[in-house]
């Protein structure tokens, strides 16, 4: 099974892992003295491209440098699907990074693999290309050097640019050679650019009603700890009736003391053995109808499933009787629901059930089906900004890349006072006479109004030069 994958502009965080048992320190040897450590931790984002749904490059490793010495902050080579997350971030890893000033880090590629959606074949299917690498390595200057002190938690942010990074013919088709960019950076842990985004892991054992353990990518266990500010999606699932069997999926942040994750967010996302996680590219009858039938493209695995893998679309069957929910956003959704007659094409959903295999066999019978937030590009339309009052409002945009091939063109996005912009004063600021790149994040949900998907804002970016 590969990990789960993230999307775009992939932003990953390093921490430097600070040794308690040790005071602190780690041993240098046979003197008694102490090497200083602080902890960084790996997080990925992204800048898709059109009609590209994955782009899977093997992650060798990763390193900082310090100008006499390179320090290895991702040690176990990693699967990344680098066209996954539009303005969201993925956990990677967590190790220890001696004190010091780092000026750059490098990171180390292998076996890239994209995958795009053909719409010409009805249901939709994808299709790959495997890439070829113009180099293997990539050295990125920070903008500063950062100066990691004893005992600090930081994130190393790696953004990977799918429009830069994978070249194009005159026709603007995908040739295979990919040029690796990069931008990154090293944040404090409290920057809400290396916070977590629907961190995907198995539940291992439960603490208590406020605490439960994980396992992560590459079998890593990490302890999550809530409070009373934590949104658990499900008020029928506390936490002490979690098993084994449960899946879940954190948003949060990493604590800078106890390294565990403080999660903002719980949504159980399975109960009972099996989680796919990915975009919905057919759904039969469409949506207004009660869905019977739904095509997943796989971008997340739980656990490894014969005969399926990550980037292939899957057919899954639905009779009414799953459990539909929304992960939580702090917008009023009254007039806008989730069920199985408001999915659509162009969704960000994990499906969980009960996995059956019989005689080498699988059966997926989905229990839960949740609808997960996603990130869209692309550039604001002039003139469609509606200013209801303060940021709640509307405005249309021109997705044209990754899942918009999806949706409709242009995308309707629906903002309100909760709504994040960031880059921009607010909703009034999409305005003037040109076109602005901008990233969405929210959630793609049925208007009953019109029977049309539309986004519901969470984040508003204007994208802005480096």
């Amino acid at each position: 099974m590969r990990n789960p994958k993230a999307m775009g502009v992939f932003s990953t965080f390093l921490a430097a892992l600070i040794l308690s048992s040790c005071g602190g320190g780690m041993s240098s040897g046979g003197g008694g003295l102490q090497q200083q450590m602080g902890s960084v931790f790996t997080v990925g984002t992204d800048a898709p491209l059109p009609s590209v749904v994955s782009c899977q490059i093997n992650v060798m490793g990763v390193t900082l440098n310090n100008g006499t010495t390179n320090v290895p902050v991702l040690t176990t080579q990693q699967v990344v699907d680098f066209a996954q997350l539009s303005g969201l971030h993925q956990l990677l890893d967590l190790n220890a990074v001696p004190t010091g000033t780092y000026s750059s880090a490098t990171v180390m590629l292998a076996s890239p693999v994209i995958g795009f959606i053909d719409t010409t074949q009805s249901p939709p299917i994808v299709n790959t290309i495997n890439g070829t690498l113009t180099t293997s390595s990539v050295t990125v200057n920070f903008n500063q050097p950062f100066v990691l002190n004893n005992a600090d938690l930081v994130g190393l942010r790696m953004e990977f640019d799918l429009r830069q990074s994978l070249q194009t013919d005159a026709s603007g088709q995908v040739t295979g050679m990919v040029t690796p960019t990069f931008e990154m950076q090293l944040l404090d842990a409290a920057n809400s650019e290396v916070s977590i985004d629907d961190f995907h892991a198995g539940v291992v054992a439960v603490n208590g009603p406020n605490s439960f353990i994980v396992q992560g990518p590459k079998g890593r266990h990490w302890t999550v700890q809530t409070s009373d500010s934590t949104v658990l999606d499900d008020p029928d699932l506390p936490i002490s009736s979690f098993t084994t069997d449960t899946i879940v999926s954190i948003s949060g942040q990493l604590d800078p003391v106890s390294k565990n994750i403080d999660a903002s967010e719980v949504e159980v996302v399975s109960t009972d053995g099996f989680f796919l996680g990915g975009l919905l590219t057919s759904v039969r009858p469409p949506a207004g109808q009660p869905a019977t039938q739904v095509d997943l493209f796989v971008r997340t695995e739980l656990p490894d499933i014969t005969g399926l893998s990550d980037g292939q679309i899957e057919t899954l069957h639905l009779n009414g009787s799953e459990v539909y929910r929304i992960g939580h956003i702090d917008l009023p959704l009254a007039t806008l629901l989730f069920n199985n007659s408001a999915l659509t094409p162009g969704q960000n959903v994990g499906i969980g059930g009960s996995l059956v295999t019989t005689n080498g066999v699988p059966n997926l019978t989905p229990h839960r089906v949740v609808l997960h937030r996603q990130g869209q590009a692309g550039t604001w339309v002039v003139g469609s900004t509606n200013v209801v009052s303060g940021n709640n409002g509307s405005f249309q945009l021109n997705d044209n890349f990754t899942a918009g091939i999806l949706l409709p063109s242009p995308l309707t996005v629906l903002t309100t006072n909760q709504t994040v912009f960031i880059n921009l004063s607010g909703l009034s600021a999409l305005s003037g006479s040109q076109g602005i790149p901008i990233r969405v994040v929210g959630f793609i949900l049925i208007d009953p109004a019109t029977g049309q998907p539309v986004l519901v804002a969470r984040a508003v970016e204007e994208i802005t030069a480096s």
